[in-house]
C-alpha cells in the first residue's frame, strides 16, 4: 500500500462520480511531501457533472427537514418569498467558491474511504449564509472496533481552497494551516450538533470519550489538503510543495474551467430548490 492510500485511500473506483470525473496519480512521496494529482476528464460545463454537484450542494446545505417544509410550501401560496427567507445557499462569489470546495473534499475523502464516515453538516447551521462558516474547512470521523471489541477514532481534517489560478501562496497557506500542531478546532461543535437527534446521540456519546490529545498521540489524525484550480494546478503544486507533517497528503484537481463547474452548479441547485417536488 502507497502512502497516499495510506493516508486516505485509494482513488475511488468506477461507478463513483470521481472515478468517473477524474484521473489519479500518486507521486512518489518524499520526507516533505505526499501529493495526489488529480486531472479532470470531463468538460467542466457537462451535463452529468453539473447535476452531481448540484445535488451535493443542496446536500450539504439543506436537511431533509427543511427540504419537506419546501415542498409543502411549494403547494401553497407565497413559495419564492418563503424560499428567499429560508435560503441556504450562498450568493457571494467567494462563498460559494469556498463552500464548494470544501464539500468536494468531504465527498472526495468520504469516496476513497469507501464507507460512511461520521460528519456534522455545519453548512446548514450558518446563520449568515453569504459568509463562510469558522472552524475546520474538512472533519470527519471513522469509528474502528478491533477483534477484541476495544474501538478508536481516526479523523480526517482538510483544507480546501480554490482559485482560479494556481499559486506558490496558496499552496503554503493550506500547508501551514495543516501543520504537525494542527489540532481539529471543530470536535466539540460536532459532537454537540450530533447530540441534537436522538438517531445520532450515540455517536455523540461515543467521540465524547476520546480526547484530541490521545488521538494525535496515536498518528490518528489524517491531514488533507485540496486545491481546486485550473489545468496548470498539478505544475504549481510540484514546484512549491513542502509540508512538516509526515501525516499530510496535498490534493491538487486541475481542471479546464473551475469558474464554470462552480457557477453553474449552484446555478443547477437553485433551480432544483425553486421545484422542490423533484427533491
Amino acid at each position: 500500500m502507497s502512502l497516499h492510500e495510506d493516508l486516505i485511500g485509494a482513488h475511488p473506483s468506477a461507478p463513483n462520480q470521481f472515478a468517473r470525473w477524474m484521473d489519479s496519480s500518486d507521486i512518489e512521496p518524499t520526507d516533505a511531501r505526499c501529493h495526489r494529482a488529480l486531472t479532470s476528464k470531463l468538460a467542466a460545463d457537462e451535463p452529468a457533472l453539473i447535476e452531481w454537484l448540484a445535488e451535493k450542494l443542496i446536500h450539504h446545505h439543506y436537511d431533509q427537514i427543511r427540504i419537506d417544509r419546501l415542498k409543502q410550501k411549494y403547494r401553497e401560496a407565497g413559495f419564492p418569498d418563503y424560499a428567499e427567507q429560508n435560503r441556504n445557499l450562498p450568493r457571494a462569489d467567494k462563498t460559494k467558491k469556498g463552500n464548494a470546495t470544501e464539500i468536494l473534499l468531504i465527498e472526495y475523502i468520504k469516496s476513497c474511504q469507501g464507507k460512511p464516515l461520521v460528519h456534522a453538516f455545519k453548512l446548514r447551521y450558518n446563520p449568515n449564509v453569504d459568509q463562510s462558516v469558522k472552524g475546520d474547512d474538512t472533519l470527519l470521523v471513522d469509528i474502528l472496533t478491533d477483534a477484541a471489541g476495544t474501538q478508536r477514532l481516526k479523523i480526517f481534517l482538510g483544507e480546501a481552497k480554490f482559485r482560479k489560478l494556481p499559486a506558490k501562496k496558496v499552496i503554503t497557506d493550506i500547508t501551514q494551516s495543516l501543520g504537525k500542531d494542527k489540532l481539529p478546532l471543530s470536535f466539540s461543535y460536532m459532537i454537540s450538533e450530533l447530540s441534537r437527534d436522538a438517531a445520532t446521540k450515540p455517536t455523540a456519546d461515543l467521540l465524547d470519550n476520546f480526547l484530541i490529545s490521545e488521538i494525535k498521540s496515536r498518528g490518528d489524525i489524517i491531514y488533507t489538503g485540496l486545491l481546486l484550480s485550473n489545468t496548470d494546478t498539478f505544475n504549481v503544486v510540484e514546484r512549491h510543495l513542502t509540508a512538516d507533517n509526515p501525516e499530510m497528503i496535498f490534493i491538487s484537481a486541475g481542471i479546464d474551467n473551475p469558474q464554470t463547474l462552480i457557477d453553474q452548479a449552484f446555478l443547477r441547485a437553485e433551480a432544483m430548490l425553486a421545484n422542490p417536488e423533484t427533491l
